[in-house]
């Protein structure tokens, strides 16, 4: 099986997604914002507030940039898409999955008042961070699921994607 790398927003389903697969198919996983907590020792939302939000797309970057192919599933944070270089050493080892989830659905997920640790300027709506970052998710991505299925059926069109 090709290594997967999933990109979307925070509440998109890219870790829940990322470890069912990997536990189903007993395959490595990462989530790079569990590398980048770990490394700091504190929640993303607490790099942000103590670094800055542009802190914590450089932090992502680094992360990125360390992983290779030896990891078969990749779970990246949602401002992944706004570095070049990581999103092309992505694409030097893996399939890039955009998970396509509505804005309603992902307000719902990532409820307005819990810690995500965005990494934008405070004051960013998160609708206005899903509109600005769709086109570079678009952009990137060479395969578009939909983020509203249940993860057992995205399980399966991710399967069905890799037996084409």
């Amino acid at each position: 099986m090709d290594n997967l790398s999933f990109i979307g927003m925070a509440g998109c389903g890219k870790s829940t997604l990322g470890l069912a697969l990997a536990k189903k198919l007993d395959l490595s996983f990462i989530d790079t914002d569990n590398l980048i907590e770990n490394k700091f020792e504190m929640s993303l939302e607490g790099v942000k507030n103590k670094f800055g939000y542009q802190f914590v797309r450089l932090a992502e970057e680094e992360a990125i940039l360390s992983i290779d192919k030896s990891t078969k599933i990749i779970s990246t944070g949602g401002s992944a898409v706004y570095s070049e270089a990581s999103i092309n050493h992505l694409k030097s080892f893996s399939k890039i999955i955009y998970i396509d989830t509505p804005l309603k659905t992902i307000i719902e997920r990532i409820d307005v008042g819990q810690e995500r640790g965005l990494a934008v300027p405070d004051g960013t709506s998160v609708s206005d961070v899903y509109y600005e970052r769709i086109p570079l998710y678009e952009k990137y991505s060479q395969h578009t699921i939909n983020g509203s299925k249940s993860v057992d059926e995205l399980i399966e069109i991710v399967l069905n994607l890799h037996n084409k």
